[in-house]
């Protein structure tokens, strides 16, 4: 093994990648394909260079010949065979009895339901309730027996096996408004610790699914000498996110996204209208702020994820359903192992500006980043959503400022009226218990919150903040900049009516965006009017934030690579490559410099011993 092989396998023998994404966007495609024992298996499309190839073609090619190179499967650990696992410990009896609670019109399935699964889940929950330690280990709150776990979630796939088979009995019940049954028990551990109890919420449990992945992540290391590749389908609540980038340098949240009508195509094969809109509450739900800690949250998990996968349905006559996501696999799995043997596309480059400077936004509730380029992808100008200049940002404001009027230049006229003082003084008004907690945090105001609650209203026109994409586009008018016909919009988010109309009216023709709003731009502002004026609206792939950094800055200078591994010496191979004629010459012509420069150092002085070579 060369420094260089000691150097890499610190990326090539631990890596986790955790998939996240909407029901019906792929990620279980995804992991399948990740557990492909050959590259072969994988069926990646072949690099074509033609006749007259782009740079991301040579850029895919590199790619595709060191993945074949250096390719090994992923082992698979599915959250839902986590959440079964809890399941199993659970008695069968307070199973059902949970279903009949949540589904009472399905009372009939329910009890067919459980007669058909009796007999496989009371003998393996017997090896289960084995599995979970009785004494935790020390700052957790189970702990899992190593040869059983590795026995059930590995060797033998029991719990995967009969998890397939639960989903698949799901299938018979009728859902409507209700969210699915892995869904109520995913929300239940995170809350309560156990699936099938949603008391009150204890914090500790929130990261319970997350540890037990860790614990079998530690599992599978220890029975393969430390060496790992690990994908996690799927992670669906934004603190498990949160938990494996604290711990794992090494761990990648992969989303996949794909358009919505495409997603619901594939989701309508298996599902009515009204089971899906309970399905996708898991996106569309608005949350309170206690639920963030425990109920599924998908958009966030989106918002917080490194790389983003576009996974469209391709054409039949294309042959391959998944070319498009699997050349972006490729990309990304060959530059976690080799960071910097490809750059970024312009894209990738315009979206990582984009996403860096969303940290300057000084919005409580949400950060944004913008960029505007021409069509060339040259940077023209970029936002963030903030106050309008001369003005504080709310995160930089304090309730106790605004009460004691210490900062009058911070409010505004209306904030230092009577009446928003009061609710807000009142709303933030804390205990000395409730100021421990805080620990020194200030306590800053959304100014929105506070007069959508005087007006009764959901309006967002009281928000103190431009947009981002808003502030980007007046940053060109502010400072005398050029015309943005027919140049591109990168936002970490995805515009609204107010901003898509801007947009449109600056002659925008492309618009690459992360998360989409949840609102009716796209299908009232950018999909009207003349067709050729239409913005056309694009799902970003590509890698941001810290591993935008993680995939593109090598360890050294790739030169210095080669250098290292091929030996190679320049003068040493032109010395070598010469016919006896050009030696002769070439040494011929070495004389001659040295005369020279013997002949100019003498003009120093007559000191020859001093000045020969």
């Amino acid at each position: 093994m060369t420094g260089l092989d000691s150097l890499y396998s610190l990326r090539s023998r631990f890596i986790v990648i955790g998939l996240t994404g909407r029901l019906g966007s792929g990620c279980t495609t995804v992991a399948k394909l990740l557990t492909m024992k050959r590259f072969e298996d994988c069926n990646f499309p072949e690099p074509v260079l033609g006749t007259s190839p782009t740079n991301e073609d040579r850029k895919y090619r590199i790619a595709f010949d060191f993945l074949r190179q250096n390719w090994k499967p992923y082992t698979l650990i599915r959250a839902s065979d986590v959440i079964t696992a809890f399941l199993l410990r659970e008695d069968i009896r307070d199973f059902q009895a949970f279903l009949e609670i949540k589904y009472p019109t399905n009372s009939k399935q329910i009890i067919d339901l459980i007669e058909k699964i009796k007999h496989e889940f009371c003998s393996l929950s017997e090896d289960v309730k084995s599995m979970f330690k009785k004494i935790p280990a020390a700052g957790e709150l189970v702990t899992l027996d190593d040869e059983i776990a590795d026995q059930l979630f590995f060797r033998s796939g029991k719990i995967e096996q009969f998890s397939q088979r639960l989903k698949e009995e799901f299938q018979t019940l009728t859902i409507t408004n209700e969210s699915s049954p892995y869904q109520w028990f995913g929300d239940n551990l995170r809350k309560t610790g156990n699936p099938l109890q949603d008391q009150s919420f204890e914090a500790a449990n929130c990261y319970i699914i997350a540890q037990i992945i860790r614990q079998l992540i530690k599992i599978n290391r220890n029975q393969s000498n430390k060496e790992a590749r690990i994908v996690v389908d799927s992670i669906r609540n934004s603190m498990e996110s949160r938990f494996f980038k604290e711990r794992y340098s090494a761990f990648y949240q992969f989303a996949v996204n794909t358009e919505e009508t495409c997603r619901l195509a594939r989701l309508n094969k298996h599902y009515n209208t009204s089971e899906l809109k309970a399905l996708d509450q898991e996106y569309t739900k608005d949350l309170a702020t206690e639920e963030r800690f425990y109920k599924q949250d998908i958009q966030t998990c989106i918002q917080v994820s490194d790389i983003y996968l576009h996974n469209p349905d391709e054409p039949k006559s294309e042959g391959d359903k998944r070319k498009t996501i699997k050349k972006d696999i490729l990309r990304y799995l060959a530059l976690i192992l080799q960071p910097g043997i490809i750059t970024p596309t312009p894209s990738e480059r315009c979206m990582q500006i984009a996403y860096t400077a969303k940290y300057n936004s000084g919005c409580i509730s949400r950060q944004v980043g913008a960029v505007v380029t021409d069509s060339s992808f040259s940077l023209k100008s970029i936002g963030w959503n903030n106050t309008a200049e001369g003005q504080t940002p709310c995160l930089l404001r304090s309730v106790d400022h605004l009460v004691s009027n210490s900062d009058p230049e911070a409010y505004s006229e209306y904030e230092k009226g009577e009446d928003y003082k009061r609710l807000i003084q009142k709303t933030h008004s804390y205990t000395d218990t409730e100021k421990d907690a805080l620990k020194g945090r200030n306590i800053s105001f959304c100014f929105k919150d506070g007069q959508n609650c005087i007006d009764n209203n959901k309006n967002q026109v009281h928000t103190r903040s431009l947009h981002a994409e808003e502030n980007a586009m007046l940053q060109i008018a502010k400072y005398g900049g050029e015309g943005l016909k027919n140049g591109f919009l990168f936002t970490t988010a995805s515009p609204c009516e107010l901003c898509s109309k801007k947009a449109y009216q600056l002659g925008i023709s492309r618009i690459f965006f992360i998360d989409p709003y949840p609102g009716i731009s796209d299908k009232q502002i950018l999909r009207s009017g003349e067709p050729k004026r239409q913005p056309q609206t694009q799902l970003f792939v590509g890698a941001v934030g810290r591993a935008y950094h993680h995939l593109f800055e090598p360890f050294m200078a790739y030169k210095d690579e080669l250098k290292t591994l091929l030996k190679f010496n320049y003068k040493k191979s032109y010395s070598e490559s010469l016919s006896e004629t050009e030696k002769a010459k070439y040494v011929s012509d070495l004389e001659k410099q040295k005369r020279f420069i013997e002949e100019e150092l003498f003009k120093f002085g007559p000191k020859p011993d001093t000045y020969k070579l």
